[in-house]
Order: C-alpha cells, then sequence, then structure tokens
C-alpha cells in the first residue's frame, strides 16, 4: 500500500506556495468556487454552503483512502506575491505505482501560467519522492485549456472514451492522457 511522503510539506515554486489542504482553506476557496465557469465541463457544481466546502476539505485532510489503498494529496495554491489563494492542486498515488492529478483553479487566475507552474512541481513530488511510473489524467473533449495544459506538461493523450459521463443535461466525451517517468518533459517557462 501506498504511503503519505510530504503530506505535509509547503510546496514552492517561483510564485507559487502549495500548502497541505486543510479545512481552514475552506473560507478562502468557497467566494473562488462560487465561479460556474470552473464546473463547465466536470460533473461537480458549486458548494451549496461553506459547510459542505468545509466537510470535503475535512475528509481530504486525511490523505489517504478508507482502506488505505490510496494516498490524495490536496494542496490548495496561494500566490506569492500577494497571498491570496487561486485554486487547488490534487493528486492520487494508487499501489501499482501511478497517480492521477486534477486541478481546480478560479477563472480570476487563469491563464497566468500558474497550473503550469504548480502542476510542474506536483509532478516533480510523483516522479521523486512517490517514485510512481505513470501519471494519468481524464480532461472532457470540449476543455481546450486544461488539454493544452496536459501537453504543455508532456503529456500524451492515450484514448477518448465518448458519452463517459452524463451531467448538466447532456453527455461528455473525455480523452485519456499519460505521462510516463521516462517522457521527455518541457524545461519550464517562466518563473519555477
Amino acid at each position: 500500500m501506498p504511503r503519505v511522503i510530504q503530506g505535509e510539506a509547503v510546496l514552492e515554486t517561483g510564485r507559487l506556495r502549495l500548502e497541505p489542504l486543510r479545512v481552514e482553506h475552506a473560507r478562502e476557496l468557497f467566494p473562488l468556487y462560487q465561479d460556474a465557469r470552473i464546473y463547465r465541463f466536470i460533473p461537480q457544481d458549486p458548494p451549496v454552503s461553506l459547510e459542505v466546502l468545509e466537510a470535503r476539505c475535512r475528509v481530504l485532510e486525511g490523505r489517504a483512502s478508507r482502506d488505505g489503498r490510496e494516498v490524495w494529496l490536496n494542496w490548495a495554491v496561494r500566490l506569492k506575491e500577494t497571498m491570496r489563494l487561486a485554486g487547488r492542486l490534487e493528486a492520487t498515488v494508487r499501489e501499482d505505482a501511478t497517480a492521477g492529478i486534477a486541478y481546480e483553479l478560479s477563472p480570476l487566475f487563469w491563464g497566468a501560467g500558474y497550473a503550469t507552474e504548480g502542476c510542474t512541481r506536483l509532478l516533480d513530488l510523483l516522479f521523486g519522492a512517490y517514485a510512481v511510473d505513470e501519471v494519468d489524467a481524464l480532461v472532457d473533449t470540449r476543455n481546450e485549456s486544461s488539454i493544452r495544459l496536459l501537453e504543455r506538461l508532456g503529456f500524451t493523450r492515450t484514448g477518448r472514451r465518448d458519452r463517459a459521463d452524463f451531467f448538466k443535461g447532456s453527455f461528455s466525451d473525455e480523452y485519456s492522457y499519460r505521462l510516463l517517468v521516462t517522457d521527455p518533459r518541457p524545461a519550464p517557462s517562466g518563473p519555477a
């Protein structure tokens, strides 16, 4: 079974401070997570109350699934310059030496390279401290920004699943992406 490594460590990049997600972050994240644009391509909706978001953060604070077969790593993304929260990064480390990643940033911070910077640091942790062989991600085929992000990070598209999910009144198709530890990764562009 995987074990939590650096689960409480603050990770840093040139512009970001990635803080292990805590219940206390919910108060700052809640207003950011009310923007419906975040949920256009995912089945979730904005949290209905601060209490609901706090409950979710409380579960994620445990850093592992109940059965211990997955490590759940979640960070609140804070901008060093202003100390404002911009969103959240997550990784799920599995017993087979693979991991999945996801990210939710407020539209207020889209297009500034924060997701690329934060995910690059996250990938370094997964391939380094966690010694995973492969990281995967799923993305709605309509989510062009997320597709570009994954490809910028060096991920390769490995498949397409039509009608993968049904939410907000329609079916969603999704691409699967994969990055192997042996794959070349682009050099960081900008602050790192």
